[in-house]
């Protein structure tokens, strides 16, 4: 039996049962792992679609590597392994490479993608260091093409109850999200600290009753100091601002030194020319690459102090380092706009 020939079934609830909950993540958890892939071998790649097959540890076409392990929510540290199928190449973008490594690169961008949905990842570590799963394995087949037609694929295995383990995990950290954002203020605290709260709570812990309204706060004269009530509906920790009453300064009195500022120090940057590039093309760059600017070859170079165009010149060489002779100073008007330019 080989990997092309294996049980393939489309991802669906048939195939998941318990995990299909998180199939609606799916296009955006393929976009993440595209781009963690595509950063790394500088080189776009595209991800097809997802097929799950079932499978005894023992029983795969090829061997089984040991790659990066990650934790659920409520569950032990769960590992994960990988293997590439013979029938495809290993190379994207030139680059060659092992099973293991692509599988950290999805699980990076899982864990990215996560992170950025739900406000928790999944806790990357070490490969795990465990004997032969004897259970049976999830088995799922990432196939992955690169801009120049390389392709490979992927299996990715996992316990079988990591996929309604996974959908548990999803399902907790969007009930902690929504009680969050529905949350009155003072809010709670971020949901990766509450995600951690839920992990190490005991089973059957009594929930923990929300706080009662903390009392208005008082100056001792039943209202807020000023005479509106304002202070009516803030908590008891907090209390109104004190300002010093405001006098205004005489008029006619000399200026500030400009020489206190004399010692502080800007940023100067010489710029020769900016362009635009879709991220293929940043993706792409190797050395060797050449980049054309929007500058003409001779025209004159701008001078930046800290990010604001301030003059204009031309590069010259003083004792074998380059230098930037002032030829045209920006407008004073010009200067003191927003943008600089």
């Amino acid at each position: 039996m080989s990997w092309e020939s294996f049980d393939w079934k489309p991802a669906d609830g048939a195939s998941l049962g318990a995990g299909a909950s998180i199939l609606p993540l799916w296009p955006m958890l393929r976009s993440a792992i595209a781009e963690a892939i595509s950063a790394d071998a500088l080189c776009p790649v595209t991800i097809g679609d997802l097929t799950v097959g079932h499978v005894n540890f023992a029983d795969t076409p090829t061997p089984l590597l040991a790659a990066r392990s990650f934790e659920l929510l409520g569950t032990d540290r769960r590992g994960a392994w990988a293997a590439l199928d013979p029938a495809k190449g290993d190379q994207i973008g030139g680059n060659a490479y092992t099973p293991q490594r692509l599988e950290e690169l999805v699980l990076d961008g899982m864990d990215g993608a996560f992170e950025q949905m739900l406000g928790e990842g999944l806790g990357l570590g070490s490969p795990l260091e465990v004997s032969v799963p004897e259970a049976p394995m999830l088995l799922l087949r990432v196939q992955i093409t690169s801009v120049d037609n390389e392709e490979l694929t992927l299996i990715s295995a996992y316990d079988d109850a990591v996929a309604g383990e996974l959908s548990a995990h999803v399902v907790a950290l969007q009930a902690l999200s929504s009680e969050v954002s529905a949350a009155p203020a003072p809010a709670p605290a971020p949901v990766a600290q509450r995600a951690q709260e839920f992990k190490s709570a005991a089973p059957g812990r009594p929930a923990t009753a929300s706080p009662a309204a903390a009392p208005a706060a008082s100056n001792g004269n039943g209202g807020d100091g000023g005479g509106n009530g304002a202070a009516s509906s803030l908590p008891a920790n907090v209390r109104q601002a004190q300002l010093p009453e405001l006098i205004a300064a005489p008029t006619g009195q000399p200026g500030y030194n400009i020489d206190l500022l004399l010692g502080v120090t800007l940023q100067v940057a010489v710029e020769i020319g900016r362009t635009t590039l879709p991220i293929r093309d940043v993706l792409a760059l190797t050395p060797g690459s050449i980049i054309e600017l929007d500058k003409l070859a001779g025209e004159k170079v701008d001078i930046l102090i800290n990010g604001r165009p301030i003059a204009q010149g031309e590069v010259v060489v003083v004792d074998e380092n380059f230098g930037v002779r002032i030829t045209d100073v920006v407008a004073r008007q010009q200067r003191l706009t927003p943008t600089g330019r």
